[in-house]
């Protein structure tokens, strides 16, 4: 029997996420492996870093507290590492220098890890890592209740609960995204010792401990709510039903796991320096509760158990963002708050009344309510309202509980009654298969997912930031107003969101000045200068649309010298550098008045040589000193001048214009193609 439950498990895991293999890398999976330094360069000295820093040190390059409490999954961190080695090591020696932030972080260098086998290996492992988490399930199941095994293939309660728990759509998240590993791996490795410490109660050989340790000790290295299993353990002991089971062996069973939970607790604390590091943050987007009460705080966790339990009830719709204000904070006045209390409260009696009967529904409440408690809100601030990867492990318990109905059914005398249960359960992973598949294309990569999401996390400051921020990139190859108008349409919903949304701020000032709307662009960059006067994308916006500013006062001068009238535009330009003699965009119109003007071409160059000498950033003076140098036929200047220009402003089409009539007139056929208008 056990091997045809194997053989539709195997089946239906496949069936469900077949389409993974076909995905790219999505959200926190750039900032594990696409843009982690420790995953990308390798060796020992990267499984160093991986052990002994926080798991996001490798993208930030310093440790940070991002997220409330901190983060340490070393294990999952180590397996990228290698894949990446195995796998994608060619990457390395075209990403070039890791220890340099902003080359590290070039967006460029994504398209390098779709030309590797690297994501279909990564989503690969995924799917086959999730199929043994579903068997080993089975296999606990199994042996805690026995007795619940009938006579048809489809008369099992382990299977039953299973093969719901392979299907649920509430796991893609899990498993169609690469980071999602983390959680697979936590349940994995405290399933496998669950399992370790029933087979030491049934042979007494001590070897089963040391696995038991061993495979504990892997869990809670991937994922730390793995020290749930401290109390699902003795559960599943007390449920066990063994001829040699002995009351110290409560004891015993948990020693591996009371090691195993020390060691992290103790590694952990190490690294991030405490053994649980307080929410310090004050940005809403890595704490959503720090400007609320307490009271608020437990009021609104409540409402999100409540979403919980829909979306395992009904997985629809399905999102990877509940950020604020998706979920909006409430407090007790709200009646839905007390209602869902009101249902907790009377779970957990029935359980607690049902226990000393060993009821399977008691079984599968508490699984649930344990290995929920950590990434519940209530005892810890897990820097977010809620994620579907938060109710990963604890599924089981709800799968467990809907799998016991169906086994009812499904046992029952009345043969009506029993073509009832499979036809529910066809139906049920039939309807729950398709909208796992469908779900999955979602993850394909960061664009498709936040333009996707944002559809139903139109509330989340943060999803909105992440969509307008897609529709920028899209717009920057497209130049479709459609692209540019969602981009707007984001960006300002996520600041009507949130007025202190700094990443917002950015892209909308970016966005302005490449949409060639000075005043916003100043604007927008000013109030990212205010939220943060450090950031350096700030303040190079602020200086880039303040010089775009004053290039819109230059259009008078420019306007003279495009109709020919060159003395008067060098009269003009020099009045205004005899009032702001630092003004760079007069210099660089004044070195335009000499080159296209007089064709004093080098004069021209000297005065673009003196901007760029002191503003190496300012691409415009790169781009007219090539101009020069090409009209001069001195084309090696001329490539190295646009080129360098190319490099600061990579989207400008002016730029790449230049260059494609600078090769054409060098004769160069093959380079001016690549840049063809």
């Amino acid at each position: 029997m056990k091997k045809i439950h194997y053989l539709i498990i195997i089946a239906l895991a496949l069936l469900c996420y077949a389409n993974t293999l076909t995905l790219h890398f999505a959200l926190d999976d750039r900032m594990v492996i696409l843009e982690s330094k420790y995953t990308i360069k390798g060796g020992w000295e990267s499984v160093k870093a991986i052990f002994t820093e926080d798991t996001f040190t490798g993208y930030f390059g310093s440790d940070h507290a991002i997220v409330a409490g901190g983060r340490y999954r070393p294990m999952s961190q180590l397996t990228y590492m290698i894949e990446f080695q195995l796998f994608g090591k060619d990457i390395r020696e075209r990403i070039g220098d890791l220890d340099d932030y902003y080359n590290l972080h070039n967006g460029d260098h994504e398209a390098y890890f779709y030309d590797t086998p690297l994501p279909f290996v990564c989503h690969l492992m995924n799917l086959l890592y999730f199929i043994l988490l579903c068997l080993i399930l089975y296999e606990v199941l199994a042996r805690i209740f026995p007795q619940y095994e009938g006579k048809k293939w489809y008369q099992s309660l382990a299977f039953l609960a299973v093969l719901l728990f392979t299907v649920h759509p509430i796991h893609t998240e899990a498993v169609a995204n690469v980071k999602g590993r983390d959680e697979i791996f936590a349940m994995l490795g405290a399933l496998v010792s669950l399992w370790c410490s029933l087979q030491y109660v049934d042979s007494r050989k001590w070897y089963w401990l040391v696995l038991s340790l061993i495979a504990f000790t892997f869990g809670i290295f991937s994922k730390e709510n793995a020290i749930t299993f401290l109390a699902v353990v003795p559960l599943a002991l007390y449920y066990l039903k063994s001829d040699n089971k002995r009351p110290i062996d409560y004891l015993i069973t948990l020693i591996p796991i009371l090691i195993g939970s020390v060691f992290f607790l103790i590694v952990r604390a190490k690294v991030l320096g405490s053994m649980m590091q307080p929410d310090m943050t004050s940005n809403i987007l890595n704490n959503p509760y720090v400007h609320s009460t307490r009271a608020q705080q437990i009021a609104t966790t409540l409402v999100t158990w409540g979403i919980y339990l829909r979306l395992l009830f009904f997985p629809h719709p399905l999102t990877h963002d509940y950020y604020p204000r998706q979920i909006a904070i409430t407090d007790f006045s709200n009646p839905l708050v007390w209602l869902i209390l009101a249902g907790c409260i009377a779970l957990v009696g029935y359980a607690v009344w049902k226990l000393k009967k060993k009821s399977v529904p008691a079984f599968a409440i508490l699984f649930f309510v344990i290995t929920f408690s950590i990434t519940s809100n209530l005892l810890f601030n897990v820097g977010t309202f809620m994620n579907e990867r938060f109710v990963f492990v604890a599924s089981a318990g709800f799968t467990l509980l809907v799998g016991w109905w169906l086994y009812l059914l499904a046992t029952s005398q009345s043969p009506v009654l029993r073509k009832t249960a499979v036809g529910i359960t066809g139906v049920v992973c039939l309807l729950f298969g398709i909208k796992t598949f469908t779900r999955n294309f979602a993850w394909m990569d960061d664009f498709t997912l936040f333009l996707t999401d944002v559809k139903t996390s139109e509330n989340s400051i943060k999803c909105n930031i992440s969509a307008g921020g897609s529709c920028l990139q899209i717009w920057k190859k497209s130049h479709k107003e459609r692209d540019k108008r969602d981009a707007y349409k984001y960006l300002e919903k996520a600041l009507k969101l949130d007025d202190h949304a700094l990443n917002a701020y950015l892209l909308l000032s970016e966005l302005a000045y490449l949409d060639e709307n000075p005043e916003l662009a100043l604007q927008a960059a000013r109030n990212a200068n205010l939220i943060d006067p450090e950031n350096p994308q700030a303040k190079n916006l602020l200086e880039m649309a303040g010089n775009s500013m004053k290039a819109h006062e230059l259009d008078p001068v420019n306007k003279l010298l495009n109709e020919g009238k060159v003395d008067e535009a060098w009269r003009e330009v020099n009045k205004i550098l005899e009032k702001e003699p630092d003004n760079i965009v007069a210099k660089n119109v004044r070195g335009n008045v000499l080159g296209r003007g007089y064709g004093r071409l080098d004069d021209a160059i000297k005065v673009f040589e003196e901007i760029v000498a002191e503003n190496p950033e300012f691409s415009s003076s790169w781009e007219n000193m090539g101009i020069c140098y090409a009209i001069k036929k001195d084309f090696a200047n001329a490539e190295r001048c646009l080129m360098r220009a190319l490099e600061l402003s990579p989207d400008n089409d002016n730029i790449r214009l230049n260059l494609y009539y600078m090769y054409k007139d060098k004769g160069d056929e093959a380079s001016a193609e690549k840049y063809k208008p």
